[in-house]
């Protein structure tokens, strides 16, 4: 539990120097513009879907909007998956826990059933 909260605490400041990163280095600036483009286009067409509307032509949104929201997003699904990561490796450690218990359990009823029948 203590290592999840650590790593949850460092994944904040990654995600802000995402942020930082992507507005002095153009390549990765230009894959923040285009992962927000993409995300816009998405939520607009979605949203138009489920009123019943037809798209009509998306405007792109401004390089420095874009930017942001591109750095955001990117930010926001490293949070995401570091904590899913975390849910499930505590989750199949827990599994492995209450496995190797219910192995020593049936060793021992085995060795109880062993000595009952030598009793006898």
């Amino acid at each position: 539990k203590l290592a999840s909260l650590l790593v949850r605490t460092i994944s904040k400041p990654i995600a802000n120097s995402i942020k930082n990163y992507s507005k002095s280095h153009p390549a990765f600036r230009q894959i923040c513009i285009n992962v927000a483009q993409a995300t816009r286009r998405f939520e607009i067409k979605l949203d138009m879907n489920l009123l019943g509307q037809k798209t009509e032509k998306i405007r792109p949104l401004n390089d420095a909007k874009a930017v942001e929201m591109g750095a955001n997003f990117l930010g926001e699904a490293i949070i995401f998956g570091v904590a899913s990561s975390l849910i499930i490796w505590e989750q199949a450690r827990s599994y492995k826990s209450s496995k190797d218990r219910q192995h020593q359990l049936d060793d021992k009823i085995e060795m109880l059933k062993d000595e009952i029948s030598k009793l006898k």
